[in-house]
């Protein structure tokens, strides 16, 4: 009985840790050859236990909780899909984002949950670079 207990806290405790950063991002970074996106999960109470996955191009580049950023860098079009991760987020729906991207520019966005009434869901918006700075 005691080992059920410590594995249930161990993938308890494990699940609320992200791979995102509190480190603000460096926005004058700019990388000529590629696009640059910046990724930021606001905070709040609702699902704040639960990471949010984030899919880049399909691929899985961050499980971020509140108050995280990521930066990512694509070449191209770009598809982002952010979605509730891990146990806590089963059920939570998500949402995708799709783009074009140039060598150089920058794209940023914020993701937040949209509570419901039975069920919440993860929303991602772009936003323009001094509304991203103003959220931090």
């Amino acid at each position: 009985m005691r080992k059920i207990g410590l594995i249930f806290l161990l993938v308890f405790l494990s699940s609320c840790a992200g791979t995102g950063s509190k480190t603000i991002p460096d926005t004058t970074f700019n990388d000529k050859n590629a696009t640059t996106l910046y990724i930021y999960r606001t905070g709040g109470y609702v699902a704040g236990g639960v990471l949010a996955g984030i899919q880049v191009n399909g691929v899985e580049i961050a499980k971020i909780g509140t108050k995280e950023f990521v930066q990512h860098t694509v070449s191209g079009k770009f598809n982002i899909h952010v979605y509730g991760s891990g146990i806590g987020g089963f059920g939570m729906g998500g949402e995708r984002i799709s783009g074009a991207g140039k060598k150089g520019s920058k794209h940023y966005f914020f993701v937040e949950v949209d509570a419901g009434l039975i069920t919440s869901s993860f929303s991602i918006y772009e936003v323009t670079e001094s509304t991203f700075k103003q959220m931090r």
